[in-house]
């Protein structure tokens, strides 16, 4: 069975041969073709960056609206994001003292994990698409801060990849996790570790019918004082479809922390 661009990778996964000529279509495939307009530039549409600024600059009740067709409308706040080594759960933690060598940080909104790294001493690149999120950890004194996505990652070097607070998500889908996985072995260096976490939604959901798709495939859309981000995939994926994923891409991987919520860190490994 040969993979089409419009086939999922949630209907390939309970195949090995499948699953392989899929990944095989993808291997041809650039970051691009896939994931469109995902670098934020239009103030209007960063309400992250816009939330994170105020409460840098002292607001602080500041809060943005989370939403979403799987799941009840909720909140983010401001101090949260910008919350210390002291008040970061145990995956958090626990995921910063598995980092080594040099680092990137995927996703790294207030810088709040880059700064911890840097201040043990760690060189910490940390990557965001929203303007104002980078803006806010340059200001905070995170000393490599850069607005791109991790596809502008081409020719660096890094020892660890650090994906936190449900970091797995930026993929948006399970095709997107896999092409992940592979464009994260052109610039991890030989024996480099991807540092992650995700959430197993059954523990929330119970019960799930994945006939019209796969239940950790989700869409949310985030606003604040009128800003609004444009809808943009999300994905939390269990650790048994991730397991696969890891394998036909020929890596291995480790679960370190579970949950009960669901919520989990995970090492993988790059031979």
């Amino acid at each position: 069975m040969v993979a089409n661009p419009g086939q999922s990778c949630s209907s390939l996964i309970t195949d090995e041969h499948t699953v392989s000529a899929f990944i095989l279509f993808y291997a041809e495939v650039q970051p691009e073709e896939l994931f469109m307009d995902n670098i934020i530039t239009d103030a209007e549409k960063d309400p992250m960056g816009a939330m994170l600024l105020d409460t840098f600059h002292g607001e602080t009740t500041a809060s943005l609206e989370v939403s979403s067709p799987c799941f009840e409308m909720t909140h983010m706040t401001g101090q949260e994001m910008l919350r210390s080594y002291s008040t970061m759960n145990r995956v958090e933690q626990k995921a910063l003292a598995l980092c080594q060598g040099r680092v990137l940080d995927v996703g790294a909104g207030s810088g709040c994990h880059s700064l911890y790294l840097q201040e043990q001493g760690s060189e910490v690149h940390a990557i965001d698409i929203s303007l104002g999120s980078v803006q806010v950890m340059q200001l905070r004194g995170v000393e490599n801060a850069y607005h791109r996505n991790i596809y502008g990652e081409q020719h660096a070097s890094y020892d660890t990849l650090l994906m936190l607070m449900n970091g797995l998500g930026i993929c948006g889908t399970l095709d997107g996790l896999n092409l992940l996985l592979q464009h994260a072995q052109s610039f991890l260096a030989k024996g480099g570790t991807i540092i992650a976490d995700s959430t197993d939604l059954r523990s929330l959901l119970g019960e799930v019918d994945d006939a019209s798709g796969y239940y950790g495939e989700t869409e949310f859309v985030m606003c604040y004082k009128g800003k609004k981000s444009a809808p943009f995939p999300w994905l939390y994926v269990d650790f048994e479809t991730l397991s696969q994923l890891v394998t036909y891409n020929r890596l291995q991987c480790e679960q370190v922390i579970v949950e009960p919520s669901g919520h989990y860190l995970v090492a993988i490994y790059i031979p």
